[in-house]
């Protein structure tokens, strides 16, 4: 069974030119290839973003940020765990996941239906974590009902806003110098302390 039969995005250099995506500016941007062998009557050959419609199973809504906002969970549903994929992977990762998660579904012996549904399982978990705003209410609702006492602020999860990299190394701290000023403020003390009693004594 073709991977394009079930409408499964799939690595450009395993097909047959059909299907080829790629992603521009962490959006998703699927193009669409009709191949040579397009039945009469069709173009041979088209090509242009395809704008993907409203998700059936979208996780934004009024009710779900209510729920989100209270620190109740949106869903049962581990997506991350669905991918084999730990919070915090990058968008070109979730992509790296769904094709391998797709390979292995088509290597088991199932039947059409299992497999269809399996397949939208998937399909359900990678258009939420591929999608920015999908993803950002369901990290965000991940880290509220985890621990309701703290409220945390929906920006606190967004991987787009967390620094890429490592932070740069601290610098040493001047320890002789800092020390020799404590040193100086000490004595300073003694000797106007001292020089006090002495001036308060005569």
């Amino acid at each position: 069974m073709e991977m394009a039969t079930l409408g499964i995005p799939s690595p450009a250099a395993k097909l047959t030119p059909r299907f080829s995506f790629r992603l521009r500016a962490r959006n998703l941007t699927f193009r669409v290839r009709c191949s040579a062998e397009a039945a009469p009557g069709t173009a041979t050959e088209e090509e242009g973003p395809v704008t993907p419609s409203r998700l059936p199973n979208s996780l934004i809504s009024a009710a779900n940020v209510q729920k989100a906002l209270r620190g109740v969970a949106i869903t049962e549903v581990d997506h991350y765990g669905r991918l084999g994929i730990s919070r915090g992977t990058s968008y070109d990762q979730v992509i790296v996941a769904y094709e391998k998660k797709c390979e292995e579904l088509m290597n088991k012996e199932l039947d059409e239906e299992e497999m269809k549904e399996e397949l939208e399982l998937l399909k359900e978990s990678y258009a939420i974590l591929s999608s920015e705003d999908e993803r950002r209410l369901y990290d965000w609702s991940l880290s509220r009902s985890e621990r309701p006492d703290r409220y945390v602020w929906p920006f606190e999860v967004d991987i787009t806003q967390t620094p890429k990299g490592t932070p740069p190394p601290q610098e040493p701290e001047d320890v002789g110098p800092t020390r020799l000023v404590g040193y100086f403020l000490l004595a300073w003390l003694v000797l106007s302390v001292v020089l006090s009693i002495t001036l308060n004594i005569q």
